[in-house]
């Protein structure tokens, strides 16, 4: 009985020292950037491409400018992740990532300025796998995926399975001459996920590529007009689940 007793003290303090550790633990690097507006105001993360955390500086005022508090982490930097090795976001980093970016949720969740009753999320490329994600599990009150990543090579069904009927609402915007999210791949994933969840909704459009709000990407070419339409179908997508104190 001695031995047995010895050994459930220790697992408890090795799971104190665990819980300590994990409370203490640093999240991983984010700017956050707010609005010129009083009070607590709605929220939004916003989730960079492959290309790496450089690739959505351009897109933080506009959403501070309709009136959002933004917080920008960099979920490759801990992990060693380049554009190079991206599929491991998906496959070896995978289960990381969705807690850290969960403890970004949760940072804003508390912090003064921001109403935790309104996140959303917005992702390009890469970073529309994350929001899908944050909305499919509940983190945030809806996200917007912007030629986000719906398949790749060694497929292992997400983002399309982490929905199911209780997700939060998901707007998934692409391309028809996507050549590197391709259609014909990402149209069957975005039929599962309809399947999936009833609050998920997509729109494609015509004679558009990848990265449409890029003016420096080589691929499939900058496109002012759908850049804009896709932001304000992303606002008002948000408007629609947003919550009144």
């Amino acid at each position: 009985m001695k031995k047995l007793y010895l050994c459930k003290l220790c697992l408890i303090v090795f799971g104190a020292v665990l819980a300590v550790q994990s409370f203490s633990a640093e999240p991983i690097y984010h700017e956050v950037f707010y609005p010129k507006s009083n009070g607590p105001v709605p929220a939004v993360v916003l989730l960079h491409t492959s290309g790496g955390f450089k690739t959505v500086k351009g897109q933080i005022r506009k959403y501070t400018s309709a009136g959002y508090a933004v917080y920008v982490p960099d979920f490759f930097k801990r992990h060693g992740i380049t554009k190079s090795n991206r599929f491991e976001t998906w496959t070896t980093y995978r289960t990381q990532i969705e807690q850290e970016l969960v403890e970004i949720i949760g940072l804003m969740k508390i912090d003064p300025q921001v109403d935790p009753t309104n996140l959303y999320a917005v992702g390009f490329s890469n970073g529309g796998y994350w929001a899908s994600f944050l909305a499919a599990k509940q983190y945030v009150n809806a996200s917007s995926s912007h030629y986000g990543v719906w398949s790749f090579p060694q497929h292992n069904g997400y983002p399309a399975d982490y929905f199911d009927t209780n997700s939060k609402p998901v707007l998934a915007l692409h391309g028809d001459l996507d050549s590197v999210q391709q259609p014909r791949f990402v149209y069957r994933q975005l039929k599962k996920t309809a399947s999936r969840s009833p609050k998920f909704e997509q729109f494609i459009f015509e004679k558009a590529g990848h990265s449409w709000d890029c003016k420096r990407c080589d691929r499939d070419g900058y496109d002012q007009k759908v850049s804009d339409k896709a932001l304000g179908m992303t606002l008002s997508f948000f408007e629609r689940y947003k919550k009144t104190n």
